[in-house]
């Protein structure tokens, strides 16, 4: 697709993963804290964009709305808090909650549970 980085899309990572880190996330945006419920559109992000040396580890990755991970790019999470702060997010708020969602373990099984039920 033109426009588009290498790697960029939903072949770069399994559908159950990518499930999994949702359901890991609550399903909702972790920079914005919206949720499906909202509307939102659920993409990942990559909180050390790949461009910067960042993986595709889940450590690395949270669930992001469309609109805040099209904001944030591949631009740092520090460089990031300037949107966030202008959209009046809190950054420390938003750096915990990274924290939090990435440290916690992944749960595949509920990822290929939720596949199984589409």
């Amino acid at each position: 697709m033109a426009g588009r980085k290498q790697g960029q899309g939903s072949k770069w990572i399994r559908p159950a993963k990518r499930l999994a880190i949702y359901h890991r996330d609550g399903f909702s945006c972790a920079y914005c804290a919206k949720g499906v419920e909202d509307g939102i559109i659920l993409t990942l992000d990559h909180v050390t964009a790949c461009e910067l040396g960042g993986t595709n580890e889940p450590t690395n990755l949270v669930t992001a709305c469309l609109s805040c991970n099209s904001a944030k790019q591949d631009s740092t999470l520090r460089q990031f808090a300037t949107w966030m702060l202008d959209k009046g997010i809190d950054p420390k708020v938003v750096g915990k909650r990274i924290r939090r969602q990435t440290s916690r373990s992944l749960d595949l099984a509920a990822g290929k549970a939720l596949l199984a039920s589409r």
